[in-house]
């Protein structure tokens, strides 16, 4: 007697509609289609394996003909369309995780996601299969050090903050006793992050002058107009000066003859005092350029017991991960010991 089929005549043939019109729908698309219905795989092996049966029936009772035939090529053409279809909507998946992961750019407002897939439309079997190559292109990305490559030096302390979705609870709530001994971490939801405080992007120096010196541009200007009033008397008395002296020349000899009675006369302008800006001293510039060039960028591959000192005299702990600007001689001697290895920008 042979085993009972799992699907009828009806549910066989919307089975193998569904494949036919889901593979003409994926077929150019990047993104994987919706699915007719959640169980969509567990009715393609329900319908493969009943054509089975129906052919080992068939060749176990001695009947060959156009009726054998024609069920070995629907059960080969299903099989087709099955693995092309398989094959394209996990290219997609790959494509979409991805493109969902590889987006993320040094400024964060400029993050466009991709949207993210309905999973109450797709088989529960594709949604364990994308969430784990999310995992592998998470690993890929911290063994290229992909966050150090777009990021650079300023991106490698920088940690994403996992946000939960309110009412997301804790291990602690479902149990009486404590389980760690300590209460737990308090989780950032998503409701939270409207609060923030957004970062300040000015220059740390100049907001320290706003707020130290806030009226240096008032106090200038008005010791600029106190010293345009008093030079103005000056000026006017210089110019009283000058002719008291011209008057007195006249009513004493008439003419000066005197070659240094014009030089020892007041003039009448008065000479502008000129601050030259000092200028740097090439040679210091020089050095610390050099020494600024002969830094080498360095990240630490073993942790070493006690503290280097670098160049300037200076102690430098060295962490397995950490990342340092060392001197050329110091980073090639941890380089050769096999301690770092160079990271270069």
């Amino acid at each position: 007697m042979s085993p009972p089929r799992e699907l009828d005549s009806a549910q066989a043939h919307e089975a193998e509609e569904h494949l036919f019109t889901t593979n003409r729908q994926q077929s150019g698309r990047n993104v994987p289609i919706r699915l007719p219905r959640t169980d969509f795989w567990e009715n393609v092996r329900k319908l493969l394996s009943d054509i089975d049966l129906d052919i080992q029936d068939m060749l176990r009772m001695g009947t060959t003909g156009i009726r054998l035939q024609n069920l070995q090529k629907r059960q080969a053409n299903i099989r087709r369309i099955a693995s092309e279809l398989a094959r394209k909507r996990m290219v997609a998946m790959m494509q979409h995780a991805a493109s969902q992961s590889m987006r993320t750019t040094a400024n964060s407002g400029m993050n466009q996601e991709l949207p993210s897939l309905d999973w109450q439309r797709h088989d529960p079997e594709e949604k364990a299969f994308y969430h784990a190559l999310l995992i592998q292109v998470d690993r890929f990305k911290m063994g290229v050090d992909w966050n150090g490559m777009q990021n650079g030096v300023a991106g490698e302390g920088i940690i994403n903050k996992v946000l939960h979705a309110p009412g997301t609870m804790q291990l602690d709530s479902f149990s009486e006793n404590n389980l760690t001994g300590n209460p737990p971490p308090a989780l950032a939801f998503e409701d939270d992050e409207a609060d923030a405080i957004d970062m300040i992007e000015a220059d740390e120096e100049d907001r320290f002058a706003e707020t130290e010196w806030p009226d240096l541009d008032e106090h200038i200007h008005a010791d600029l107009n106190d010293a345009e009033g008093i030079q103005e008397p000056i000026s006017s008395a210089k110019e009283g000066e000058d002719d008291d002296m011209a008057s007195f020349m006249e009513e004493v000899g008439g003419e000066v003859r005197h070659a240094a009675a014009m030089e020892l006369a007041p003039s009448s302008k008065t000479n502008a005092i000129q601050l030259e800006e000092t200028m740097l001293n090439p040679d210091v510039e020089s050095e610390e350029e050099s020494e600024e060039d002969d830094l080498v960028r360095v990240r630490i591959l073993e942790s070493l017991p006690e503290a280097i000192i670098n160049a300037s005299g200076e102690e430098v702990n060295l962490e397995a991960g950490d990342v340092h600007f060392l001197d050329s001689i110091t980073a090639e001697m941890l380089v050769d010991g096999g301690f770092a290895k160079i990271a270069a920008l």
